[in-house]
């Protein structure tokens, strides 16, 4: 009987920390920032990353290709990539709104949901928020 609750135990534990895993992500944008931002994408952005987001003389922003899990990769550290050093020809020539925009609409397309709280230009840079595709 106490191998059984011992076992019990370790496989609620296992089922918990694999929800946890599994949690949505979470909604640091508005709809309003993804409208916007795939306007901003279209003209700024989709010459290289391509209309579709899977890429073109820049790397796909969309999918496992963009962001899997073993990437690592966090909000902020993409946040300040897009920030300082795009678009490619002219880094830093959209205005902090549109670069907020932008990356509303690279989360959005990635799986990420709109939310009340507008995403913040200064924030986004320092944001340890993981940004993991929830795209196949």
């Amino acid at each position: 009987m106490k191998i059984m609750t011992q076992t019990a135990v370790t496989l609620a534990g296992i089922l918990w920390a694999g929800a946890a895993l599994a949690a949505p992500p979470p909604a640091i944008y508005t709809a309003a920032q993804a409208t916007a931002g795939a306007t901003v994408f279209s003209t700024n952005c989709a010459m290289c990353h391509g209309a579709d987001m899977k890429g073109g003389a820049g790397p796909a922003l969309l999918g496992q290709a963009f962001a899997s899990a073993s990437s690592n990769y966090s909000v902020g550290a993409i946040f300040s990539e897009v920030a300082e050093q795009m678009p490619a020809g002219n880094p830093g020539s959209l205005t902090h709104d549109q670069y907020a925009q932008v990356m509303a609409y690279i989360l959005k397309q990635n799986g990420y949901p709109a939310g009340s709280t507008a995403l913040d230009y200064n924030a986004s840079l320092a944001s340890t928020v993981p940004l993991v595709s929830q795209v196949p």
